[in-house]
């Protein structure tokens, strides 16, 4: 679920690198490191700014999912009994 915020921050199609700090909590260099990688998606136009697109980064998290020891079991056992 989306966090809402004072002016729906969040609610934003398009984040900027501050919006992106305050919805996941990451530091302004990481998100650099992150970008500079190609390890997040993102849009740098010609002025060398970089935004991220509020879906595309909701997907990139949810594509970066640890699974806990239950459910790697689960998923382990269901393949066995195939």
């Amino acid at each position: 679920k989306m966090m809402i915020t004072k002016g729906n921050q969040f609610q934003k199609e398009i984040f900027t690198i501050k919006d992106l700090m305050n919805y996941t909590g990451f530091s302004d260099s990481t998100i650099h490191k992150l970008s500079a990688k190609k390890l997040i998606p993102h849009n740098k136009p010609t002025n060398g700014a970089l935004f991220f697109d509020r879906v595309e980064i909701v997907e990139w998290i949810r594509k970066h999912k640890v699974y806990s020891d239950e459910e790697v079991l689960s998923k382990f056992s269901k393949q066995l009994k195939k």
